[in-house]
């Protein structure tokens, strides 16, 4: 790329990864055995800041952790992993927040969250990065915390000019006067849909188009190994996936976002931006783990 190193603000989530590897997910009350038992970091936001950094950008994460084991550990491998923590903060309200991950066999996965510490960022939280937000290239945004807190962050964005990527996953409802204050959205065919309001979900381009249509923002509609669907006032195309043999998908989207925002961050345009966002992607499904997952930018040729 240009050389030009990307300041990305990240606010979202950490969460304690337990993963589970089994031949098929259980059905409604059903027991199925299960193999190769893993504690891992995880959580969405924390997810997209380790990928920030190992793809070049330098990352600044806001968040919360418990004042636990898992809390330590996480504030831990942000420092081994060079992202700027300090807007991180500790609670004794709540423990750590945990994900139960199952992957099955095909390469799918299922999860289950509970947010715990990450409720606890708060708006208050958001306002003390308001200079981190004001000197940054892109501040990028996921759901998996308190929602207050990240429709602050759009707010304080906005104010400051800065453009913000949000990945609506995992989907809840944000106000549409604030959708239309985000620069790029990121979800992949149901998150666009349920965003939508709509019960079936159509193709990529349809997606990106009422997207795009209702809030103005960039739309990037993920199609998993299909690349994603690019829709905004200057392109209208498909950014064509990169094919690679799946082993675990778990943490595809945050590698795709992470990316995104880099590139952005560096000057490329979107269709050069979804590119790299592709590579890094496929990249990640052929590695087992969520953060082990995460590639570095020597493992991508530009």
């Amino acid at each position: 790329m240009n050389g030009k190193q990307a300041v990305i603000t990240v606010i979202g989530s950490y969460a304690v990864g337990m993963t589970i590897e089994c031949a098929d997910f259980p059905r409604a009350g059903e027991t199925v055995k299960g193999r190769n038992f893993r504690l891992l970091h995880g959580g969405k936001g924390s997810n997209q800041a380790i990928g920030v950094a190992r793809l070049g950008g330098k990352a600044i994460f806001g968040g919360c952790v418990g004042k636990d084991a898992f809390g330590d550990d996480a504030l831990a491998m942000h420092d081994r992993e060079g992202i700027d923590r300090r807007f991180v903060k500790r609670t004794d309200k709540d423990s750590t927040g945990v994900g139960l991950i199952y992957v099955a066999d095909s390469g799918d996965n299922e999860i289950v969250i509970g947010l715990a510490a990450n409720e606890h960022i708060l708006p208050e939280d958001v306002d003390a990065m308001r200079g981190a937000i004001a000197g940054s290239d892109l501040v990028l945004l996921q759901l998996e915390a308190n929602l207050e807190a990240v429709k602050r962050a759009i707010e304080v964005a906005h104010d400051e000019g800065v453009p913000v990527i949000l990945n609506p996953a995992p989907f809840s409802k944000l106000p549409d006067g604030h959708l239309r204050k985000v620069s790029y959205l990121t979800p992949n065919e149901t998150e666009a849909a349920a965003m939508l309001g709509l019960s079936s979900v159509p193709d990529g381009k349809e997606l990106a188009h009422s997207l795009h249509r209702a809030y103005g923002a960039a739309a990037v509609v993920t199609l998993g190994e299909k690349g994603a669907y690019l829709k905004s006032k200057d392109l209208d195309e498909p950014s064509p996936g990169v094919a690679v043999a799946a082993i675990d998908t778990t943490g595809a989207g945050d590698t795709f976002s992470s990316a995104l925002a880099v590139a952005l961050g560096e000057g490329l345009g979107l269709r050069e931006a979804a590119r790299f966002a592709n590579r890094a992607a496929a990249l990640s499904v052929t590695v087992k783990g969520v953060v082990e997952s995460i590639p570095h930018r020597k493992q991508i040729s530009d």
